[in-house]
C-alpha cells in the first residue's frame, strides 16, 4: 500500500480553490490513501475540511490530531465530533 504522508498542512489558511489544487496534487501521486500527522486545521472548521478531503480525494484518510487542530475549540467536544 502506498500512502501520501502529510503533516502540518494547516488547510484553514487556504481558500477552497487553493485546497482543491492541493487535493489534486495528492491524487497525482497515485497513492492508495493519505496519512496526516497533525495540524490539519483549527477546530471550528476541522470537520468540514476533513469531509471536504474525503469527497475530493476519494481514498482512505488516516490521521492524528495535532495541537493546532484544537485551537479555538474544546478538546472533549472535538474528540466527540471526530469519534462519530
Amino acid at each position: 500500500m502506498k500512502l501520501a504522508w502529510l503533516t502540518d498542512i494547516h488547510l484553514n489558511f487556504l481558500e477552497k480553490q487553493e485546497r482543491k489544487l492541493f487535493y489534486s496534487e495528492i491524487l497525482n501521486k497515485s497513492c492508495d490513501g493519505v496519512l496526516i500527522s497533525g495540524d490539519i486545521a483549527e477546530a471550528p472548521c476541522l470537520i468540514e475540511i476533513l469531509n471536504e478531503m474525503v469527497d475530493e480525494i476519494g481514498k482512505p484518510i488516516y490521521f492524528v490530531l495535532g495541537n493546532h487542530d484544537y485551537y479555538r475549540g474544546q478538546v472533549s467536544e472535538l474528540r466527540n465530533k471526530i469519534a462519530l
